[in-house]
């Protein structure tokens, strides 16, 4: 149901008085926001506006910015890109939360500058997923940390980057190594997923991990003799879901 926001509804956040009706994508959007941290208007756009009949981003644009206005959301520039970022305001988590979709647990954590480009990578791997009609969830590491059904004393403190339900049910953990870390750092990683996989009450059947240079050559030689952990590159990884959704 649409909502106007009256001067009593408007965010704290916001600094002026702003009418208007929040519509339900623009939930939508705000709980995208939320979940990955941080995101570009084309992103919002392909995740919330998209569709068929669209033709670029224009509305989506209009919509993040009244979205700013009204205290929802709020931008941030960084050194990597001259595109703009938003981030999510309490007041968008709360209006996320209220919508029914996310069982209360929406998370307001957002990464800082240094580690966006992570963020961007996550939240592409994600709408490629989408676009390929390949999933039927996808939890971001910010929900699984909020989520009291994830064992994360399981994993040792462990949280992967993604959890991603596929159609047939399969359970998949993304990590994504956008820069080279200690072998042993990542080895640690490595065997604790694997742990959970070979338990009968596994929460994870799969890890896919998506690698920069670099950390795709570390990750070689540890996932030799770890099976159930695939390695790609995102190229790869995108190409495989387009190849797969085209036949």
């Amino acid at each position: 149901m649409e909502t106007e926001i009256s001067e009593v509804e408007k965010p704290k956040e916001g600094k002026r008085k702003v009418a208007g009706v929040i519509t339900p994508r623009d939930v939508k959007a705000c709980l995208w926001v939320c979940e990955q941290g941080c995101m570009t208007v084309d992103q919002i756009w392909r995740a919330v506006w998209w569709s068929d009949a669209s033709r670029g981003p224009r509305y989506a644009y209009e919509r993040v910015l009244f979205l700013e206005r009204a205290g929802y959301l709020s931008r941030v520039t960084t050194n990597h890109s001259l595109k703009s970022y938003f981030r999510a305001t309490r007041a968008a988590q709360e209006l996320a939360g209220a919508s029914g979709e996310t069982q209360g647990y929406v998370p307001l954590a957002s990464p800082p500058i240094n580690e966006i480009p992570h963020a961007d990578m996550l939240t592409e791997l994600r709408l490629s997923v989408l676009k390929a009609k390949k999933c039927v969830s996808w939890k971001p590491d910010r929900v699984l940390v909020v989520d009291p059904s994830f064992p994360k004393e399981r994993l040792y403190g462990i949280v992967p980057d993604a959890l991603w339900i596929t159609q047939s049910g399969k359970r998949i953990a993304v990590e994504y190594e956008r820069t080279r870390k200690g072998v042993s750092r990542v080895r640690l990683k490595v065997e604790a997923l694997s742990r959970e996989i070979v338990r009968v009450d596994r929460i994870i059947d799969v890890v896919l991990w998506v690698a920069a240079p670099g950390a795709y050559q570390d990750l070689q030689g540890i996932l030799q003799t770890h099976p159930g952990q695939l390695l790609r590159t995102a190229d790869q990884f995108t190409s495989e879901l387009e190849s797969e959704a085209e036949k």
